[in-house]
């Protein structure tokens, strides 16, 4: 991992976090939080590819507590961002080109990859992030089919198109 991994990684924290807490929060709070678009977590998973999981999930957690500081959700997606540093390891792990990443690949996006990758690789990671978060946000699982499930699933729906828009336009290389 090159020592200047740091400048964009933190820019991309700060502008996701701006977007997150000044623009797309209000979407959930007039959706009674029945939908909720996070473009928080693009930042865990666009952490560069070789970064160690416990750095992961400290990244994760410090960007949750961010958002949580905007949102006042009270560790909520401090939870959820440092499951998803975790299982971000997983899921890049799974979506390993044969041999292993190389290093050359600085990030996981379109750019090294491809879209049909970055596509498979994001819609999962977006999807467990989100069945974390309102796993957390319900804290029982009496809940699953009638709230969380639904609750995910339009979350999902609605926050997919965003990430893609955001990658498009910013196609990060570093």
């Amino acid at each position: 991992m090159k020592s200047s991994w740091l400048l964009p990684n933190l820019g991309r924290l700060l502008a996701l976090l701006a977007i997150q807490g000044l623009v797309l929060s209000d979407i959930s709070y007039n959706t009674a939080g029945y939908v909720s678009i996070l473009v928080y977590p693009l930042f865990i998973l666009l952490l560069p590819i070789l970064t160690p999981v416990p750095i992961a999930v400290i990244a994760g957690f410090v960007a949750g507590v961010l958002v949580d500081i905007f949102t006042g959700t009270l560790g909520l997606h401090a939870s959820t961002g440092a499951f998803s540093g975790y299982a971000r390891a997983l899921i890049l792990d799974r979506f390993a080109p044969q041999g292993g990443y190389t290093g050359k690949e600085v990030i996981a996006s379109p750019a090294y990859f491809g879209w049909q990758w970055f596509l498979s690789v994001s819609s999962i990671f977006f999807a467990v992030h989100l069945l974390w978060y309102f796993s957390m946000a319900y804290f029982t699982p009496a809940y699953f089919f009638n709230k969380i499930l639904p609750q995910a699933a339009l979350s999902w729906v609605s926050t997919m198109p965003i990430v893609v828009i955001l990658i498009w336009l910013f196609y990060p290389k570093n």
